[in-house]
């Protein structure tokens, strides 16, 4: 009797020898493979045998990142790769091709644990496969020199294989990796990766974009805010510094002029004094009077100081002005 059934899940970019593995793997033909740029297997395929007396089904994908047809759901056709095997995954087998190992192969890994989540990496073990190439002396080497991959296969719990393809007699490189495997599962108590993790998975990265996009939105209306409030301000600033100059220039006349007419007559002076305070004393009341009524829309208190200033010091002008004349016309007379 043989013992429980493994269930080995094959994902792999284009070119990366999933077919082939797969077929190894059962020492015959059951997955269509050839050498193509375009990915040959287009749906996910099941096939279930005794591997090492061992029940083994081994699930073949295509190309979820890098498909190069245009009518490809890979979200929907990874969620039915996980509903074949209705227990869930015992082991993912991420593919790697040794022999073209780019910043492309990082992206697919980049994409793996993305779609998958992290939780997946406890199912995972890296099969480093075209491992025939004579310029590699070492597979340890070539993940030790390579520091964003030798992270992500720590995060695997250091499981790694090579396999090569080329050799499908080779039963040996089978037998390593079936042994790897039973590891695998001895360390997650024969648990699995289920669709339902990558569901969980799926809705915690919704979740995690809305927030980011709800930080942007709020970035951007706080942005809009203070650019707002800030062209108020500028707004107002120069509107009166350009009254307060009028202002000034106002008062340094009157002042002129009141001292020109104490010079010349001091009694003149005093009326001229008087229309100065009369005035200013009826502006004073005017501003208190407005401050009263105008109160349910009160403006900002540098907004209020300036306005009442320029009140009175119009109002205590125009007194001064008046003043002056009632003392011209009275000399005419």
């Amino acid at each position: 009797m043989m013992e429980q059934n493994i269930v080995m899940l094959l994902i792999g970019k284009t070119g990366s020898g999933k077919s082939t593995t797969g077929n190894i793997i059962f020492n015959k033909t059951v997955f269509e493979s050839k050498r193509s740029s375009s990915s040959v297997t287009k749906v996910c395929r099941t096939h279930t045998d005794a591997v090492n007396d061992r029940s083994v089904t081994v699930i073949d994908t295509p190309d979820f990142r890098f498909s190069t047809h245009t009518d490809f759901d890979s979200v929907s056709e990874l969620k039915r790769a996980l509903e074949l095997c209705s227990t869930g995954a015992h082991a993912i087998l991420l593919i790697l091709p040794l022999n073209t190992f780019t910043e492309q192969e990082m992206d697919f890994i980049s994409w793996f644990v993305q779609m998958f989540g992290v939780e997946a990496l406890r199912f995972t073990l890296v099969l480093f496969t075209h491992a025939d190439q004579k310029h590699v002396t070492s597979l340890e080497d070539m993940v030790g020199e390579n520091t964003q991959l030798s992270d992500f296969i720590n995060q695997c719990g250091q499981r790694y294989h090579g396999f090569n393809i080329k050799a499908p007699a080779n039963r040996e490189q089978v037998t390593e990796l079936m042994e790897k495997i039973n590891r695998l599962l001895s360390d997650n108590t024969n648990s699995c990766y289920t669709l339902e993790m990558m569901q969980e998975t799926e809705r915690r990265r919704e979740k995690e974009k809305k927030a980011e996009e709800d930080r942007k939105e709020q970035k951007g209306a706080k942005l809009e805010k203070q650019e707002s409030l800030w062209k108020g301000f500028k707004h107002l600033f120069v509107k009166h510094i350009k009254l307060k100059s009028v202002c000034i220039i106002m008062v340094f006349a009157v002042v002129t002029g009141g001292v020109a007419v104490w010079k010349k007559d001091i009694s003149n002076g005093w009326m001229f004094t008087n229309g100065f305070c009369t005035g200013g004393l009826a502006s004073t009341v005017g501003v208190c009077d407005q401050h009263v009524s105008s109160s349910r829309e009160r403006p900002s208190a540098l907004r209020q100081l300036l306005l009442k200033t320029r009140d009175v010091v119009c109002a205590a002008s125009a007194g001064a002005v008046i003043s002056s004349i009632e003392l011209h016309l009275i000399q005419l007379m």
